[in-house]
């Protein structure tokens, strides 16, 4: 019996995982307003009472869709930010990953589509940012933490995170595309020209 729960959660699990990746597909290419469950669930086949058996709105399922990719995209920041303590070679490395994930080609996606269609629909522009941006910077505040006090430590975040994230906004734009070289120099760049706060005292026996 437990052998046959287990094997139909497993079964749900990848019905569940299946939709998702169905969902993105056509959230990505037709954008939110365009794209209906019922062209979801007519992509997907079988019956549309599997669709709604698993997700009950086109909200919660585009919140699957982000859920997933966040998470994706947290593995990478974290394996280069957790457990690190602060210097100024493990935020190049962080800030070249952070780079490298932004500019993924779903990640890029999926912020076009939240920009250009967030004001018709704010609660997908809410749901990305407390689920991407927020934790991104909880992320780099944790890793500045390790070596500046709390305020210092959200100050260079905001910066680092805005930054880096306005040179993805302006590589969106351009025409040509810029290359690894001249992504790592503006990461360089951008660390030379940091004034570091002054490192928090070790605490006196």
């Amino acid at each position: 019996m437990t052998e046959m729960i287990g094997k139909r959660e497993l079964n749900k699990a990848r019905k569940r995982a299946e939709i998702v990746r169905i969902a993105t597909l056509l959230f990505l290419e037709h954008g939110y307003a365009a794209t209906t469950m019922s062209a979801i669930a007519d992509t997907l086949g079988g019956s549309k009472a599997t669709l709604w058996a698993h997700f009950s709105s086109k909200e919660e399922l585009f919140s699957a869709v982000i859920d997933m990719h966040i998470a994706m995209f947290s593995r990478d920041i974290e394996e280069v930010l957790t457990g690190q303590t602060f210097s100024p070679a493990a935020l190049r490395r962080a800030c070249i990953r952070f780079l490298d994930c932004l500019l993924n080609v779903n990640s890029a996606l999926l912020y076009r589509l939240v920009v250009s269609e967030g004001g018709r629909f704010p609660e997908i522009k809410e749901m990305f940012y407390e689920r991407g941006p927020v934790k991104m910077r909880a992320a780099f505040t944790g890793f500045f933490s390790t070596r500046f006090e709390a305020d210092e430590a959200a100050r260079l975040t905001q910066f680092i995170v805005s930054t880096v994230s306005g040179y993805r906004t302006d590589l969106l734009l351009r025409p040509t595309k810029a290359t690894k070289a001249q992504h790592e120099a503006f990461i360089d760049n951008l660390i030379a020209h940091i004034a570091f706060p002054p490192e928090k005292e070790a605490p006196a026996d």
